[in-house]
Parts: structure tokens; sequence; C-alpha cells
């Protein structure tokens, strides 16, 4: 499969999206990340370059992370 970034007049943006959905296309939409959640990023990113050693490898982080069963 193949991705297509379009950028679309935004007069033309309602047909655009109709022509899409009607040919059965996924769109995929943009999702906007809450400012608390960035700053708890850059905490973390800051906390790692002053101290590198503290970073867990994912191997030792995913056997901490409990997984659901469905």
């Amino acid at each position: 499969m193949r991705e297509v970034i379009l950028k679309i007049p935004e007069e033309k943006y309602e047909f655009i999206m109709e022509l899409i959905a009607n040919l059965g296309l996924e769109v995929e939409q943009e999702i906007e990340i809450p400012e608390w959640q960035k700053d708890i990023v850059r905490e973390r990113m800051a906390e790692y370059k002053k101290n590198p050693d503290s970073a867990i490898p994912w191997k030792e982080a995913r056997k901490q992370i409990k997984f659901k069963k469905k």
C-alpha cells in the first residue's frame, strides 16, 4: 500500500474527504498530543541527558509491564 500526503485548499477539503470516503480509502487522522504529556516526555529526556545510566533497557522494562489478557 502507498501513502500519499496532500495539501488541499480549504474550499476543496470537504469535497476531497467525501471522495476519499466514497472510494473506501483509509484516512489517518492527526492526533493532538496534550501539552502536559509533551512536558512529561521533555522532563524524562532531560533526566536521561543528565544521567544516561538511569534508563532501563527495553527487555527489562517489558518484564515490568503487566499485560491484560483478552
